[in-house]
């Protein structure tokens, strides 16, 4: 369910309430979607709320004491980009993909990868175990969510895993959940071309736009979304509550 307001957009997910800004935005509004998501976590230990504001807006300071006082932890700060997909880059030749469920990838050997490739990542770290993230992608993606969790090989070697899928409640918004290189395979350029590939398996899953973010430190990924010819839109703060 996805409800708009004048500053934000909530979504309700089956494992999270989402609140993102998406125009001025006045305490008093944020104050009520707080409460209404405290109403919905309430009612389940399983839900957590995820908020994401614009530092960039006039009144963040206010907005940030209001979540810090209402228990919300500041989580990271991040870069947001955008493109308009089209002719999006295959991978070179000597590269495959499997999703879960083709050849040997199955949720064990997927989990793993994932879990390796957030080893040393220059991106804050979730809390969250890899099991509780898988389950977190199952809920948002419904029965096909399979489809979306990729292990990228090098030849028989796997080098990275990606999550491109379709944003739901977004017309034809393609996001990644998430994206990484195993330490392995790092410091070769592998990262753009993962990046790159990704961004052509949303356009063939019908995305007309994608919607990306890093964090602030991790330089080398804004570097990453330069060259793919994504372009900075804003910066946002995401704060969560519940994990």
């Amino acid at each position: 369910m996805v409800e708009t307001r004048i500053g934000f957009r909530r979504t309700q997910f089956p494992n999270q309430v989402d609140i993102e800004q998406i125009g001025p935005a006045s305490k008093e509004e944020l104050c009520h979607l707080l409460e209404d998501a405290k109403n919905v976590m309430g009612k389940s230990s399983c839900v957590h709320t995820r908020v994401t504001v614009c530092l960039e807006d006039k009144g963040y300071d206010t907005l940030h004491s209001l979540l810090i006082d209402h228990g919300y932890d500041l989580f990271a700060r991040k870069y947001l980009f955008r493109k308009q997909l089209a002719d999006e880059l295959q991978l070179p030749s000597h590269y495959r993909w499997e999703n879960i469920g083709m050849g040997e990838t199955d949720e064990k050997t997927f989990s793993y990868i994932w879990k390796s490739c957030m080893s040393q990542s220059a991106n804050r770290t979730s809390t969250r175990s890899i099991e509780e993230q898988l389950n977190d992608v199952r809920a948002l993606l419904g029965e096909n969510w399979r489809l979306s969790c990729r292990i990228v090989y090098q030849d028989e070697t796997p080098v990275a895993m990606t999550i491109p899928h379709l944003e739901p409640g977004r017309e034809k918004e393609g996001r990644i959940y998430y994206i990484g290189t195993l330490p392995s395979a790092r410091g070769k350029g592998l990262g753009q071309i993962v990046h790159a590939a990704s961004l052509k398996m949303l356009n063939e899953m019908g995305a007309a736009v994608y919607e990306g973010s890093t964090h602030a430190e991790n330089v080398p990924m804004q570097r990453v979304f330069e060259k793919n010819g994504c372009t900075v839109t804003g910066k946002i703060a995401t704060y969560y509550k519940g994990l």
